[in-house]
């Protein structure tokens, strides 16, 4: 049997195990060396903005929580993850900050990821969003998130699925910054 284009691409990393995600983070870290710019953009389209609510979806190791925490005004900062591990790894890594961010355990591919959870001022995901195994995925997820960006809020994205070629409405995709969705 062959893998057609409308084949959901199998997950190859177990974020579930500690030792697993405590791998890949260390090989992202070498892979991707240009994810800090991401940091600095994501900090940047939020840093004019008071006392924000935030979400981040896969938030991992905590990596882009620490930079908004400590580079921007926020008032609440929800981390939200489908892998205990990543949480552990990322209140390490956070630290005293850790005190800062609620950790919520749950899955952004179930369509009812967003229930109970409140409205925020920006919503945030850096490189997590392909976990949805399929581009087809991504819409869907992202139409869920737009449902708890208050008014006037952002959604920040950085992955691999959009392109400056994907039709999206109210999407700034120029250059190499995240997708900036703002809701009116």
């Amino acid at each position: 049997m062959t893998s057609g284009d409308d084949d959901d691409v199998p997950i190859r990393v177990d974020f579930r195990d500690p030792a697993t995600a405590r791998t890949w983070i260390e090989d992202t870290r070498i892979k991707r060396p240009y994810r800090p710019r991401f940091f600095a953009a994501f900090c940047a389209a939020l840093a004019s903005r008071p006392k924000l609510r935030i979400l981040e979806l896969g938030s991992g190791p905590g990596q882009l929580a620490r930079e908004i925490l400590v580079h921007c005004d926020v008032h609440i900062y929800v981390a939200l993850d489908f892998s205990p591990a990543m949480h552990e790894i990322a209140a390490e890594h956070l630290g005293e900050l850790a005190n800062r961010v609620t950790f919520v355990t749950r899955d952004f591919r179930e369509p009812a990821w967003p229930s109970d959870l409140g409205t925020f001022d920006a919503i945030v995901t850096l490189q997590a969003a392909h976990e949805t195994r399929h581009k087809r995925h991504l819409m869907p997820l992202l139409e869920r998130a737009r449902t708890v960006v208050a008014p006037g809020g952002l959604l920040l994205y950085a992955d691999h699925y959009l392109t400056p070629e994907s039709k999206l409405p109210a999407a700034n995709l120029a250059g190499n910054s995240p997708l900036l969705i703002t809701r009116k």
